[in-house]
């Protein structure tokens, strides 16, 4: 193996020498829970570099991990940090971007980048030997526009080398330049003590070192820019321009030897003298008489080439990608956006359609789906007088959301009244946004039309429980006074209501309701759909949903699935308009091939074929997007990475106040792209998969940067809570992001969402541990205490007790063993035994959390823990122990003035228990109590459960008519709650006394 090929062509890193290795343990690993490491590709000075697959988008990725007998040395971990945050700070089309980097629970350090396929430049100039000058132009420019961006980010690569730039073939033979391994980069003005690579001390490799490096002096960009004119003099004249015996000499030579004439040193090649010229200031020995910045560097060397190009100035050639012409001298094409390469080819090109309705228009019915249009035809047939439910499966790119848009055109041209919902636009869990979607759509009314209706006794919403379903919808609470019961019941029955005005305007009498993305929806939403039959009544209703994943347990039952695959080759040269398909080999069935709709579109996009045979296709949907990305402009690469980062659309003022004033020219070129579709005001992306392919290809420190500023953007807009939420993860501001967390999963817990709870609880105790890993900062572990014990809390509440179990028990020891926080966390372990089952461990655990809330005086934390003392007592039939337990825990709360909804459902609690203990003058007292104090805080669902139990009383005491009187107004405040379950229980019991007294009395 010869010294070009020990460096790997996908990575630039060395080859590991010696045979066959032996298995990596970290092969088949899933490493920071998305990446699936798949085999070794190289080894270098610092760690090992793995490709792997990011299993949500599918798309291949290089990790670098450090080497395992460096994690001890506290200086090889900063500098990884450093490496990652400096290097995933760089977005540009010539920086390998660094999209993800942190450490696993057992301490492995990674750094996820692109994959790179192709050769870097020292293997490059050992192959091809002497390169044209114009190929030499190209690259250079292209590492410098790399440097531009770094330099102008304060950031210094320090070790460039042709190891360090990889080549890749473009499709049309142009290179495409990658530079790589910020390994020894830093951030320029940092402070003497904070620097890793400390002055004095001289790092990077001697051969393309500047003098005032070698001297160990601060440098800055002109240092890289003299390394790049050491580059050129190597390929101009292939050699380097000082050579000597060991590293040190070379080291002098580059601070002490005049600059060498590479005309000198190679006469046969015949070098320009422009070109002589740059690389010779490029490499003066004083930083003052160097290119001040890597622009100018890069002009000087097209003007240097234009001369030799002896082409007039205004020159222009057709760009090899749509045909317009373009000025030679131009890097992108001023028409579509691609690069343009030294030799310019025409070649004919159609462009995908800029928006979804021009692609149905063109492709008439979508291609390929006869048999599921068909099939969702007789389905909305049979929704006249009934409810239907079809649900769409199948992988991303597969054309669900164009084949939802054709139902719903052609439902909508023949009369029916059409509704479609998504998930919030910016992707985050925001509660009931389809459903807020379809219902403004259905009563055609404005979301402050939606809120005037909210409390009238009068107008579309007459039923005091369709009101409260409303009142949810627009602010999600959950039912007040109650321990995080929810109402998805109440809002599934305003949804009915609104279905059943918008059949009465249909012409068909008819609605079509179409939810796409359901598994992105929040889980109250697809409560509410499960619900929605069964209280839609006759109207006729066609209910479809789509989603990657099957439907939901709850939905599944009544749905039929409809499962869609991928084109077989005929329909996918249809797509493609016409034309072969790619060869079959002979072992395979051509049946057996499948094609994503998504990825033939970025083919024709491409101006590629399936039976192209000069051009090797993209393997992958993933790689297909990617491939039109790198055609972008940068200006408009950085918008659409904006938009990405605001969510599946945003409106076109905040993308572009997400980006600075010299890319905001990005837009038209981005438009006519067919990336992203213009809607009004706002600026839509043609896929969510695009979306989310765009989104994770930001470098990590980028996309953090580009989150901080969404951030901002959404608290002037008053964006709802989880969308701030979700900006502040992804941002890694800890403190603000560890509120919002928090407060985001403490309202879901309010409102009985589980899901959501869970999920932002999970992200602030991740994000307390990341940082706590990073910096060892001991005082996030309250914050990881808290954390952990608020997911057990939801963990619980979704059903997840074991799961619950084990979060909580992990955390318990970074607790103080007598700290009233332990007694929180001992509480959720002890309402976790008693779900389980566990009694005996409840009662232990409840009675250590009791001992030490009752020393810390914690009057409320004492109260919950006697209610759950009092609920595992009456669990395991000690009833007089749990009216004991029950009754202390409402003194406790009116000695330490709990809210009075917590009194009454505290005192409602304590009845129930009398109740069984045949008290029921005690019961009777403790539940007109809790009546009036749930009067007092407006807190109707504990005020009907207090009437309905005082009902129960009077049944039990023989008044009948009295009871029946109660569970009808127990059950009108219900309603008036959006207790739906409550309300159906007191009517049920209300109408068979109503039965019992009218037997009684004939």
């Amino acid at each position: 193996m010869g010294d070009a090929d020990r460096f790997c062509a996908r990575c630039g890193s060395a080859y590991p020498v010696g045979g066959a290795t032996p298995q990596d343990a970290l092969i088949g690993r899933t490493i920071g829970g998305a990446y699936v490491v798949l085999e070794l590709v190289g080894v270098g000075g610092m760690g090992r570099v793995y490709r792997a697959e990011q299993s949500m988008l599918g798309r291949t990725v290089a990790i670098k991990v450090v080497h395992p007998h460096l994690l001890g040395d506290e200086q090889s971990v900063a500098r990884f940090y450093s490496e990652a945050r400096t290097a995933s700070r760089l977005n540009h089309p010539n920086s390998v971007g660094v999209i993800d980097f942190g450490r696993t629970e057992d301490g492995v350090l990674y750094l996820v980048m692109e994959y790179l396929r192709g050769k870097d430049l020292a293997r490059v100039m050992h192959e091809e030997g002497p390169l044209p000058f114009p190929r030499i132009v190209d690259i250079l420019c292209g590492v410098l526009a790399a440097l531009g961006e770094a330099h102008s980010l304060d950031v210094v690569h320090r070790d460039l080398k042709p190891e360090n730039v990889l080549l890749e073939p473009g499709r049309k033979g142009a290179d495409s330049v990658k530079v790589v391994d910020f390994g020894l980069a830093k951030l320029m003005g940092n402070s003497r003590s904070s620097s890793i690579t400390s002055p004095g001390l001289v790092c990077g490799t001697p051969d393309y070192m500047s003098p005032e490096q070698g001297r160990g002096e601060e440098t800055d960009g002109r240092g890289d820019l003299y390394s790049v004119g050491v580059l050129l003099f190597e390929l101009l004249a292939d050699r380097l321009p000082y050579v000597d015996d060991t590293p040190t000499k070379v080291v002098l030579r580059h601070m002490t030897d005049p600059v060498p004439d590479p005309r000198a040193v190679a006469p046969s090649r015949d070098i320009p003298a422009a070109l002589a010229s740059v690389c010779m200031r490029a490499m003066a020995k004083v930083p003052d008489e160097r290119f001040q910045s890597a622009e100018a560097m890069a002009e000087a060397l097209q003007r240097a080439l234009g001369s030799q190009r002896a082409l007039a100035p205004g020159l222009e050639a057709p760009c090899s990608t749509c045909g317009q012409p373009s000025p030679v001298m131009s890097r992108f094409c001023a028409e579509c956006g691609a690069r343009l390469t030294v030799v310019f080819v025409s070649a004919q090109h159609t462009p995908l359609p800029a928006t979804r309705s021009e692609a149905s228009a063109r492709c008439g019915v979508p291609i390929g789906r006869t048999e599921e249009i068909a099939l969702l035809e007789a389905l909305r047939a049979q929704a006249s007088g009934a409810v239907v439910w079809a649900h769409v499966q199948g992988d991303a790119g597969v054309g669900k959301t164009r084949l939802l848009s054709w139902v719903a055109s052609l439902a909508a041209g023949e009369g029916d009244q059409v509704a479609l919902g998504r998930p919030h636009p910016s992707g985050a869990l925001v509660p009931y946004a389809p459903i807020r979607t379809l219902v403004e759509t259905l009563l055609d009314a404005a979301p402050e039309r939606l809120q005037q209706l909210v409390g009238r006794d009068a107008g579309v919403f007459v039923d005091a429980l369709t009101r409260a379903g409303l009142a949810e919808l627009l602010a999600p609470t959950g039912l007040a006074g109650t321990n995080g019961k929810a109402r998805p019941t109440a809002v599934a029955a305003m949804l009915a209501t609104a279905v059943r005005v918008a059949a009465g305007r249909s012409r068909t009498g008819r609605v079509v309701l179409l939810v796409d993305d359901l598994a992105a929806c929040d889980e109250l939403s697809r409560e509410v759909l499960a619900e929605l039959p069964r209280l839609v009544g006759d109207a006729a209703l066609l209910l479809v949903t789509a989603s990657q994943r099957p439907a939901p347990p709850a939905l599944a039952r009544g749905a039929t699935s409809i499962a869609l695959a991928g084109l077989g080759p005929s329909d996918a040269a249809r797509l493609l308009g016409g034309g072969a398909v790619t060869p079959v080999p002979a072992a395979a069935d051509a049946s057996d091939i499948r094609y994503l709709p998504l990825y033939l579109e970025q083919l024709r996009a491409l101006g590629l074929t399936l039976e192209t045979d000069a051009v090797r296709l993209p393997m992958r949907l993933a790689d297909a997007v990617l491939l039109r990305l790198e055609r972008l402009t940068l200006p408009a690469r950085r918008m659409l990475q904006a938009a990405a980062v605001l969510g599946e659309r945003a409106p076109v003022a905040m993308v572009r106040a997400m980006v600075d004033e010299r890319d905001r020219v990005g837009l038209e070129a981005l438009c006519t792209s067919g990336l992203v579709r213009l809607e009004g005001d706002s600026l839509g992306i043609c896929s969510l998969f695009v979306r989310d392919l765009v989104a994770m290809s930001v470098p990590a420190e980028a996309r953090r940067r580009l989150h901080e500023r969404a951030l901002e953007l959404a608290i002037e807009a008053e964006a709802p809570l989880e969308v701030r939420a979700e900006h502040a993860y992804r941002a890694g501001e800890l403190v603000g992001a560890l509120v919002l967390l928090e407060r985001m999963g403490d309202r879901a817990l309010a409102r009985g969402d589980a899901a959501t709870a869970v999920l932002a609880l999970r992200r602030g105790l991740d994000l307390a541990r990341r940082t706590l890993l990073e910096t060892g900062d001991t005082t996030l572990d309250r914050a990881i205490a808290t954390f952990s014990r608020k997911l057990g809390d939801a963990l619980d509440l979704s059903g997840d007790s074991a799961g619950a179990d084990g979060v909580v028990r992990e955390a318990l020891d970074l607790t103080p063993r007598d700290g009233l926080e332990r007694a929180r966390m001992l509480l959720v372990l002890g309402r976790v035994a008693a779900r389980r089952q566990r009694h005996r461990d409840a009662v232990r655990l409840l009675g250590e959390a009791l001992d030490l809330a009752t020393r810390h005086a914690d009057l409320r934390v004492a109260a919950e823990v006697q209610a759950a003392l009092g609920r595992v007592r009456r669990e395991e039939g000690d009833e007089r122990g749990a009216a004991g337990a029950h009754r202390r825990a409402v003194e406790l709360l009116a000695q330490a003035n709990a809210p009075l909804a917590r009194q009454a459902s505290a005192l409602v609690e304590l009845a129930e228990v009398l109740l069984d203990l045949g008290e029921l003058e005690h019961a009777n007292a403790h539940l007109e109590r809790a009546a009036r104090l749930g009067v007092e805080a407006d807190a109707p669902a504990v005020v009907a459960s207090a009437l309905g139990t005082l009902a129960s009383v009077d049944e039990l005491s023989g008044r009948t008519a009295q009871a029946a009187s109660r569970y009808r107004e127990a059950a009108s405040l219900a309603a008036r709650a959006g207790d739906a379950e409550a309300r159906e229980r007191w009517e049920r019991a209300a109408m068979e006394r109503r039965r019992s007294g009218v037997l009684a009395s004939a």
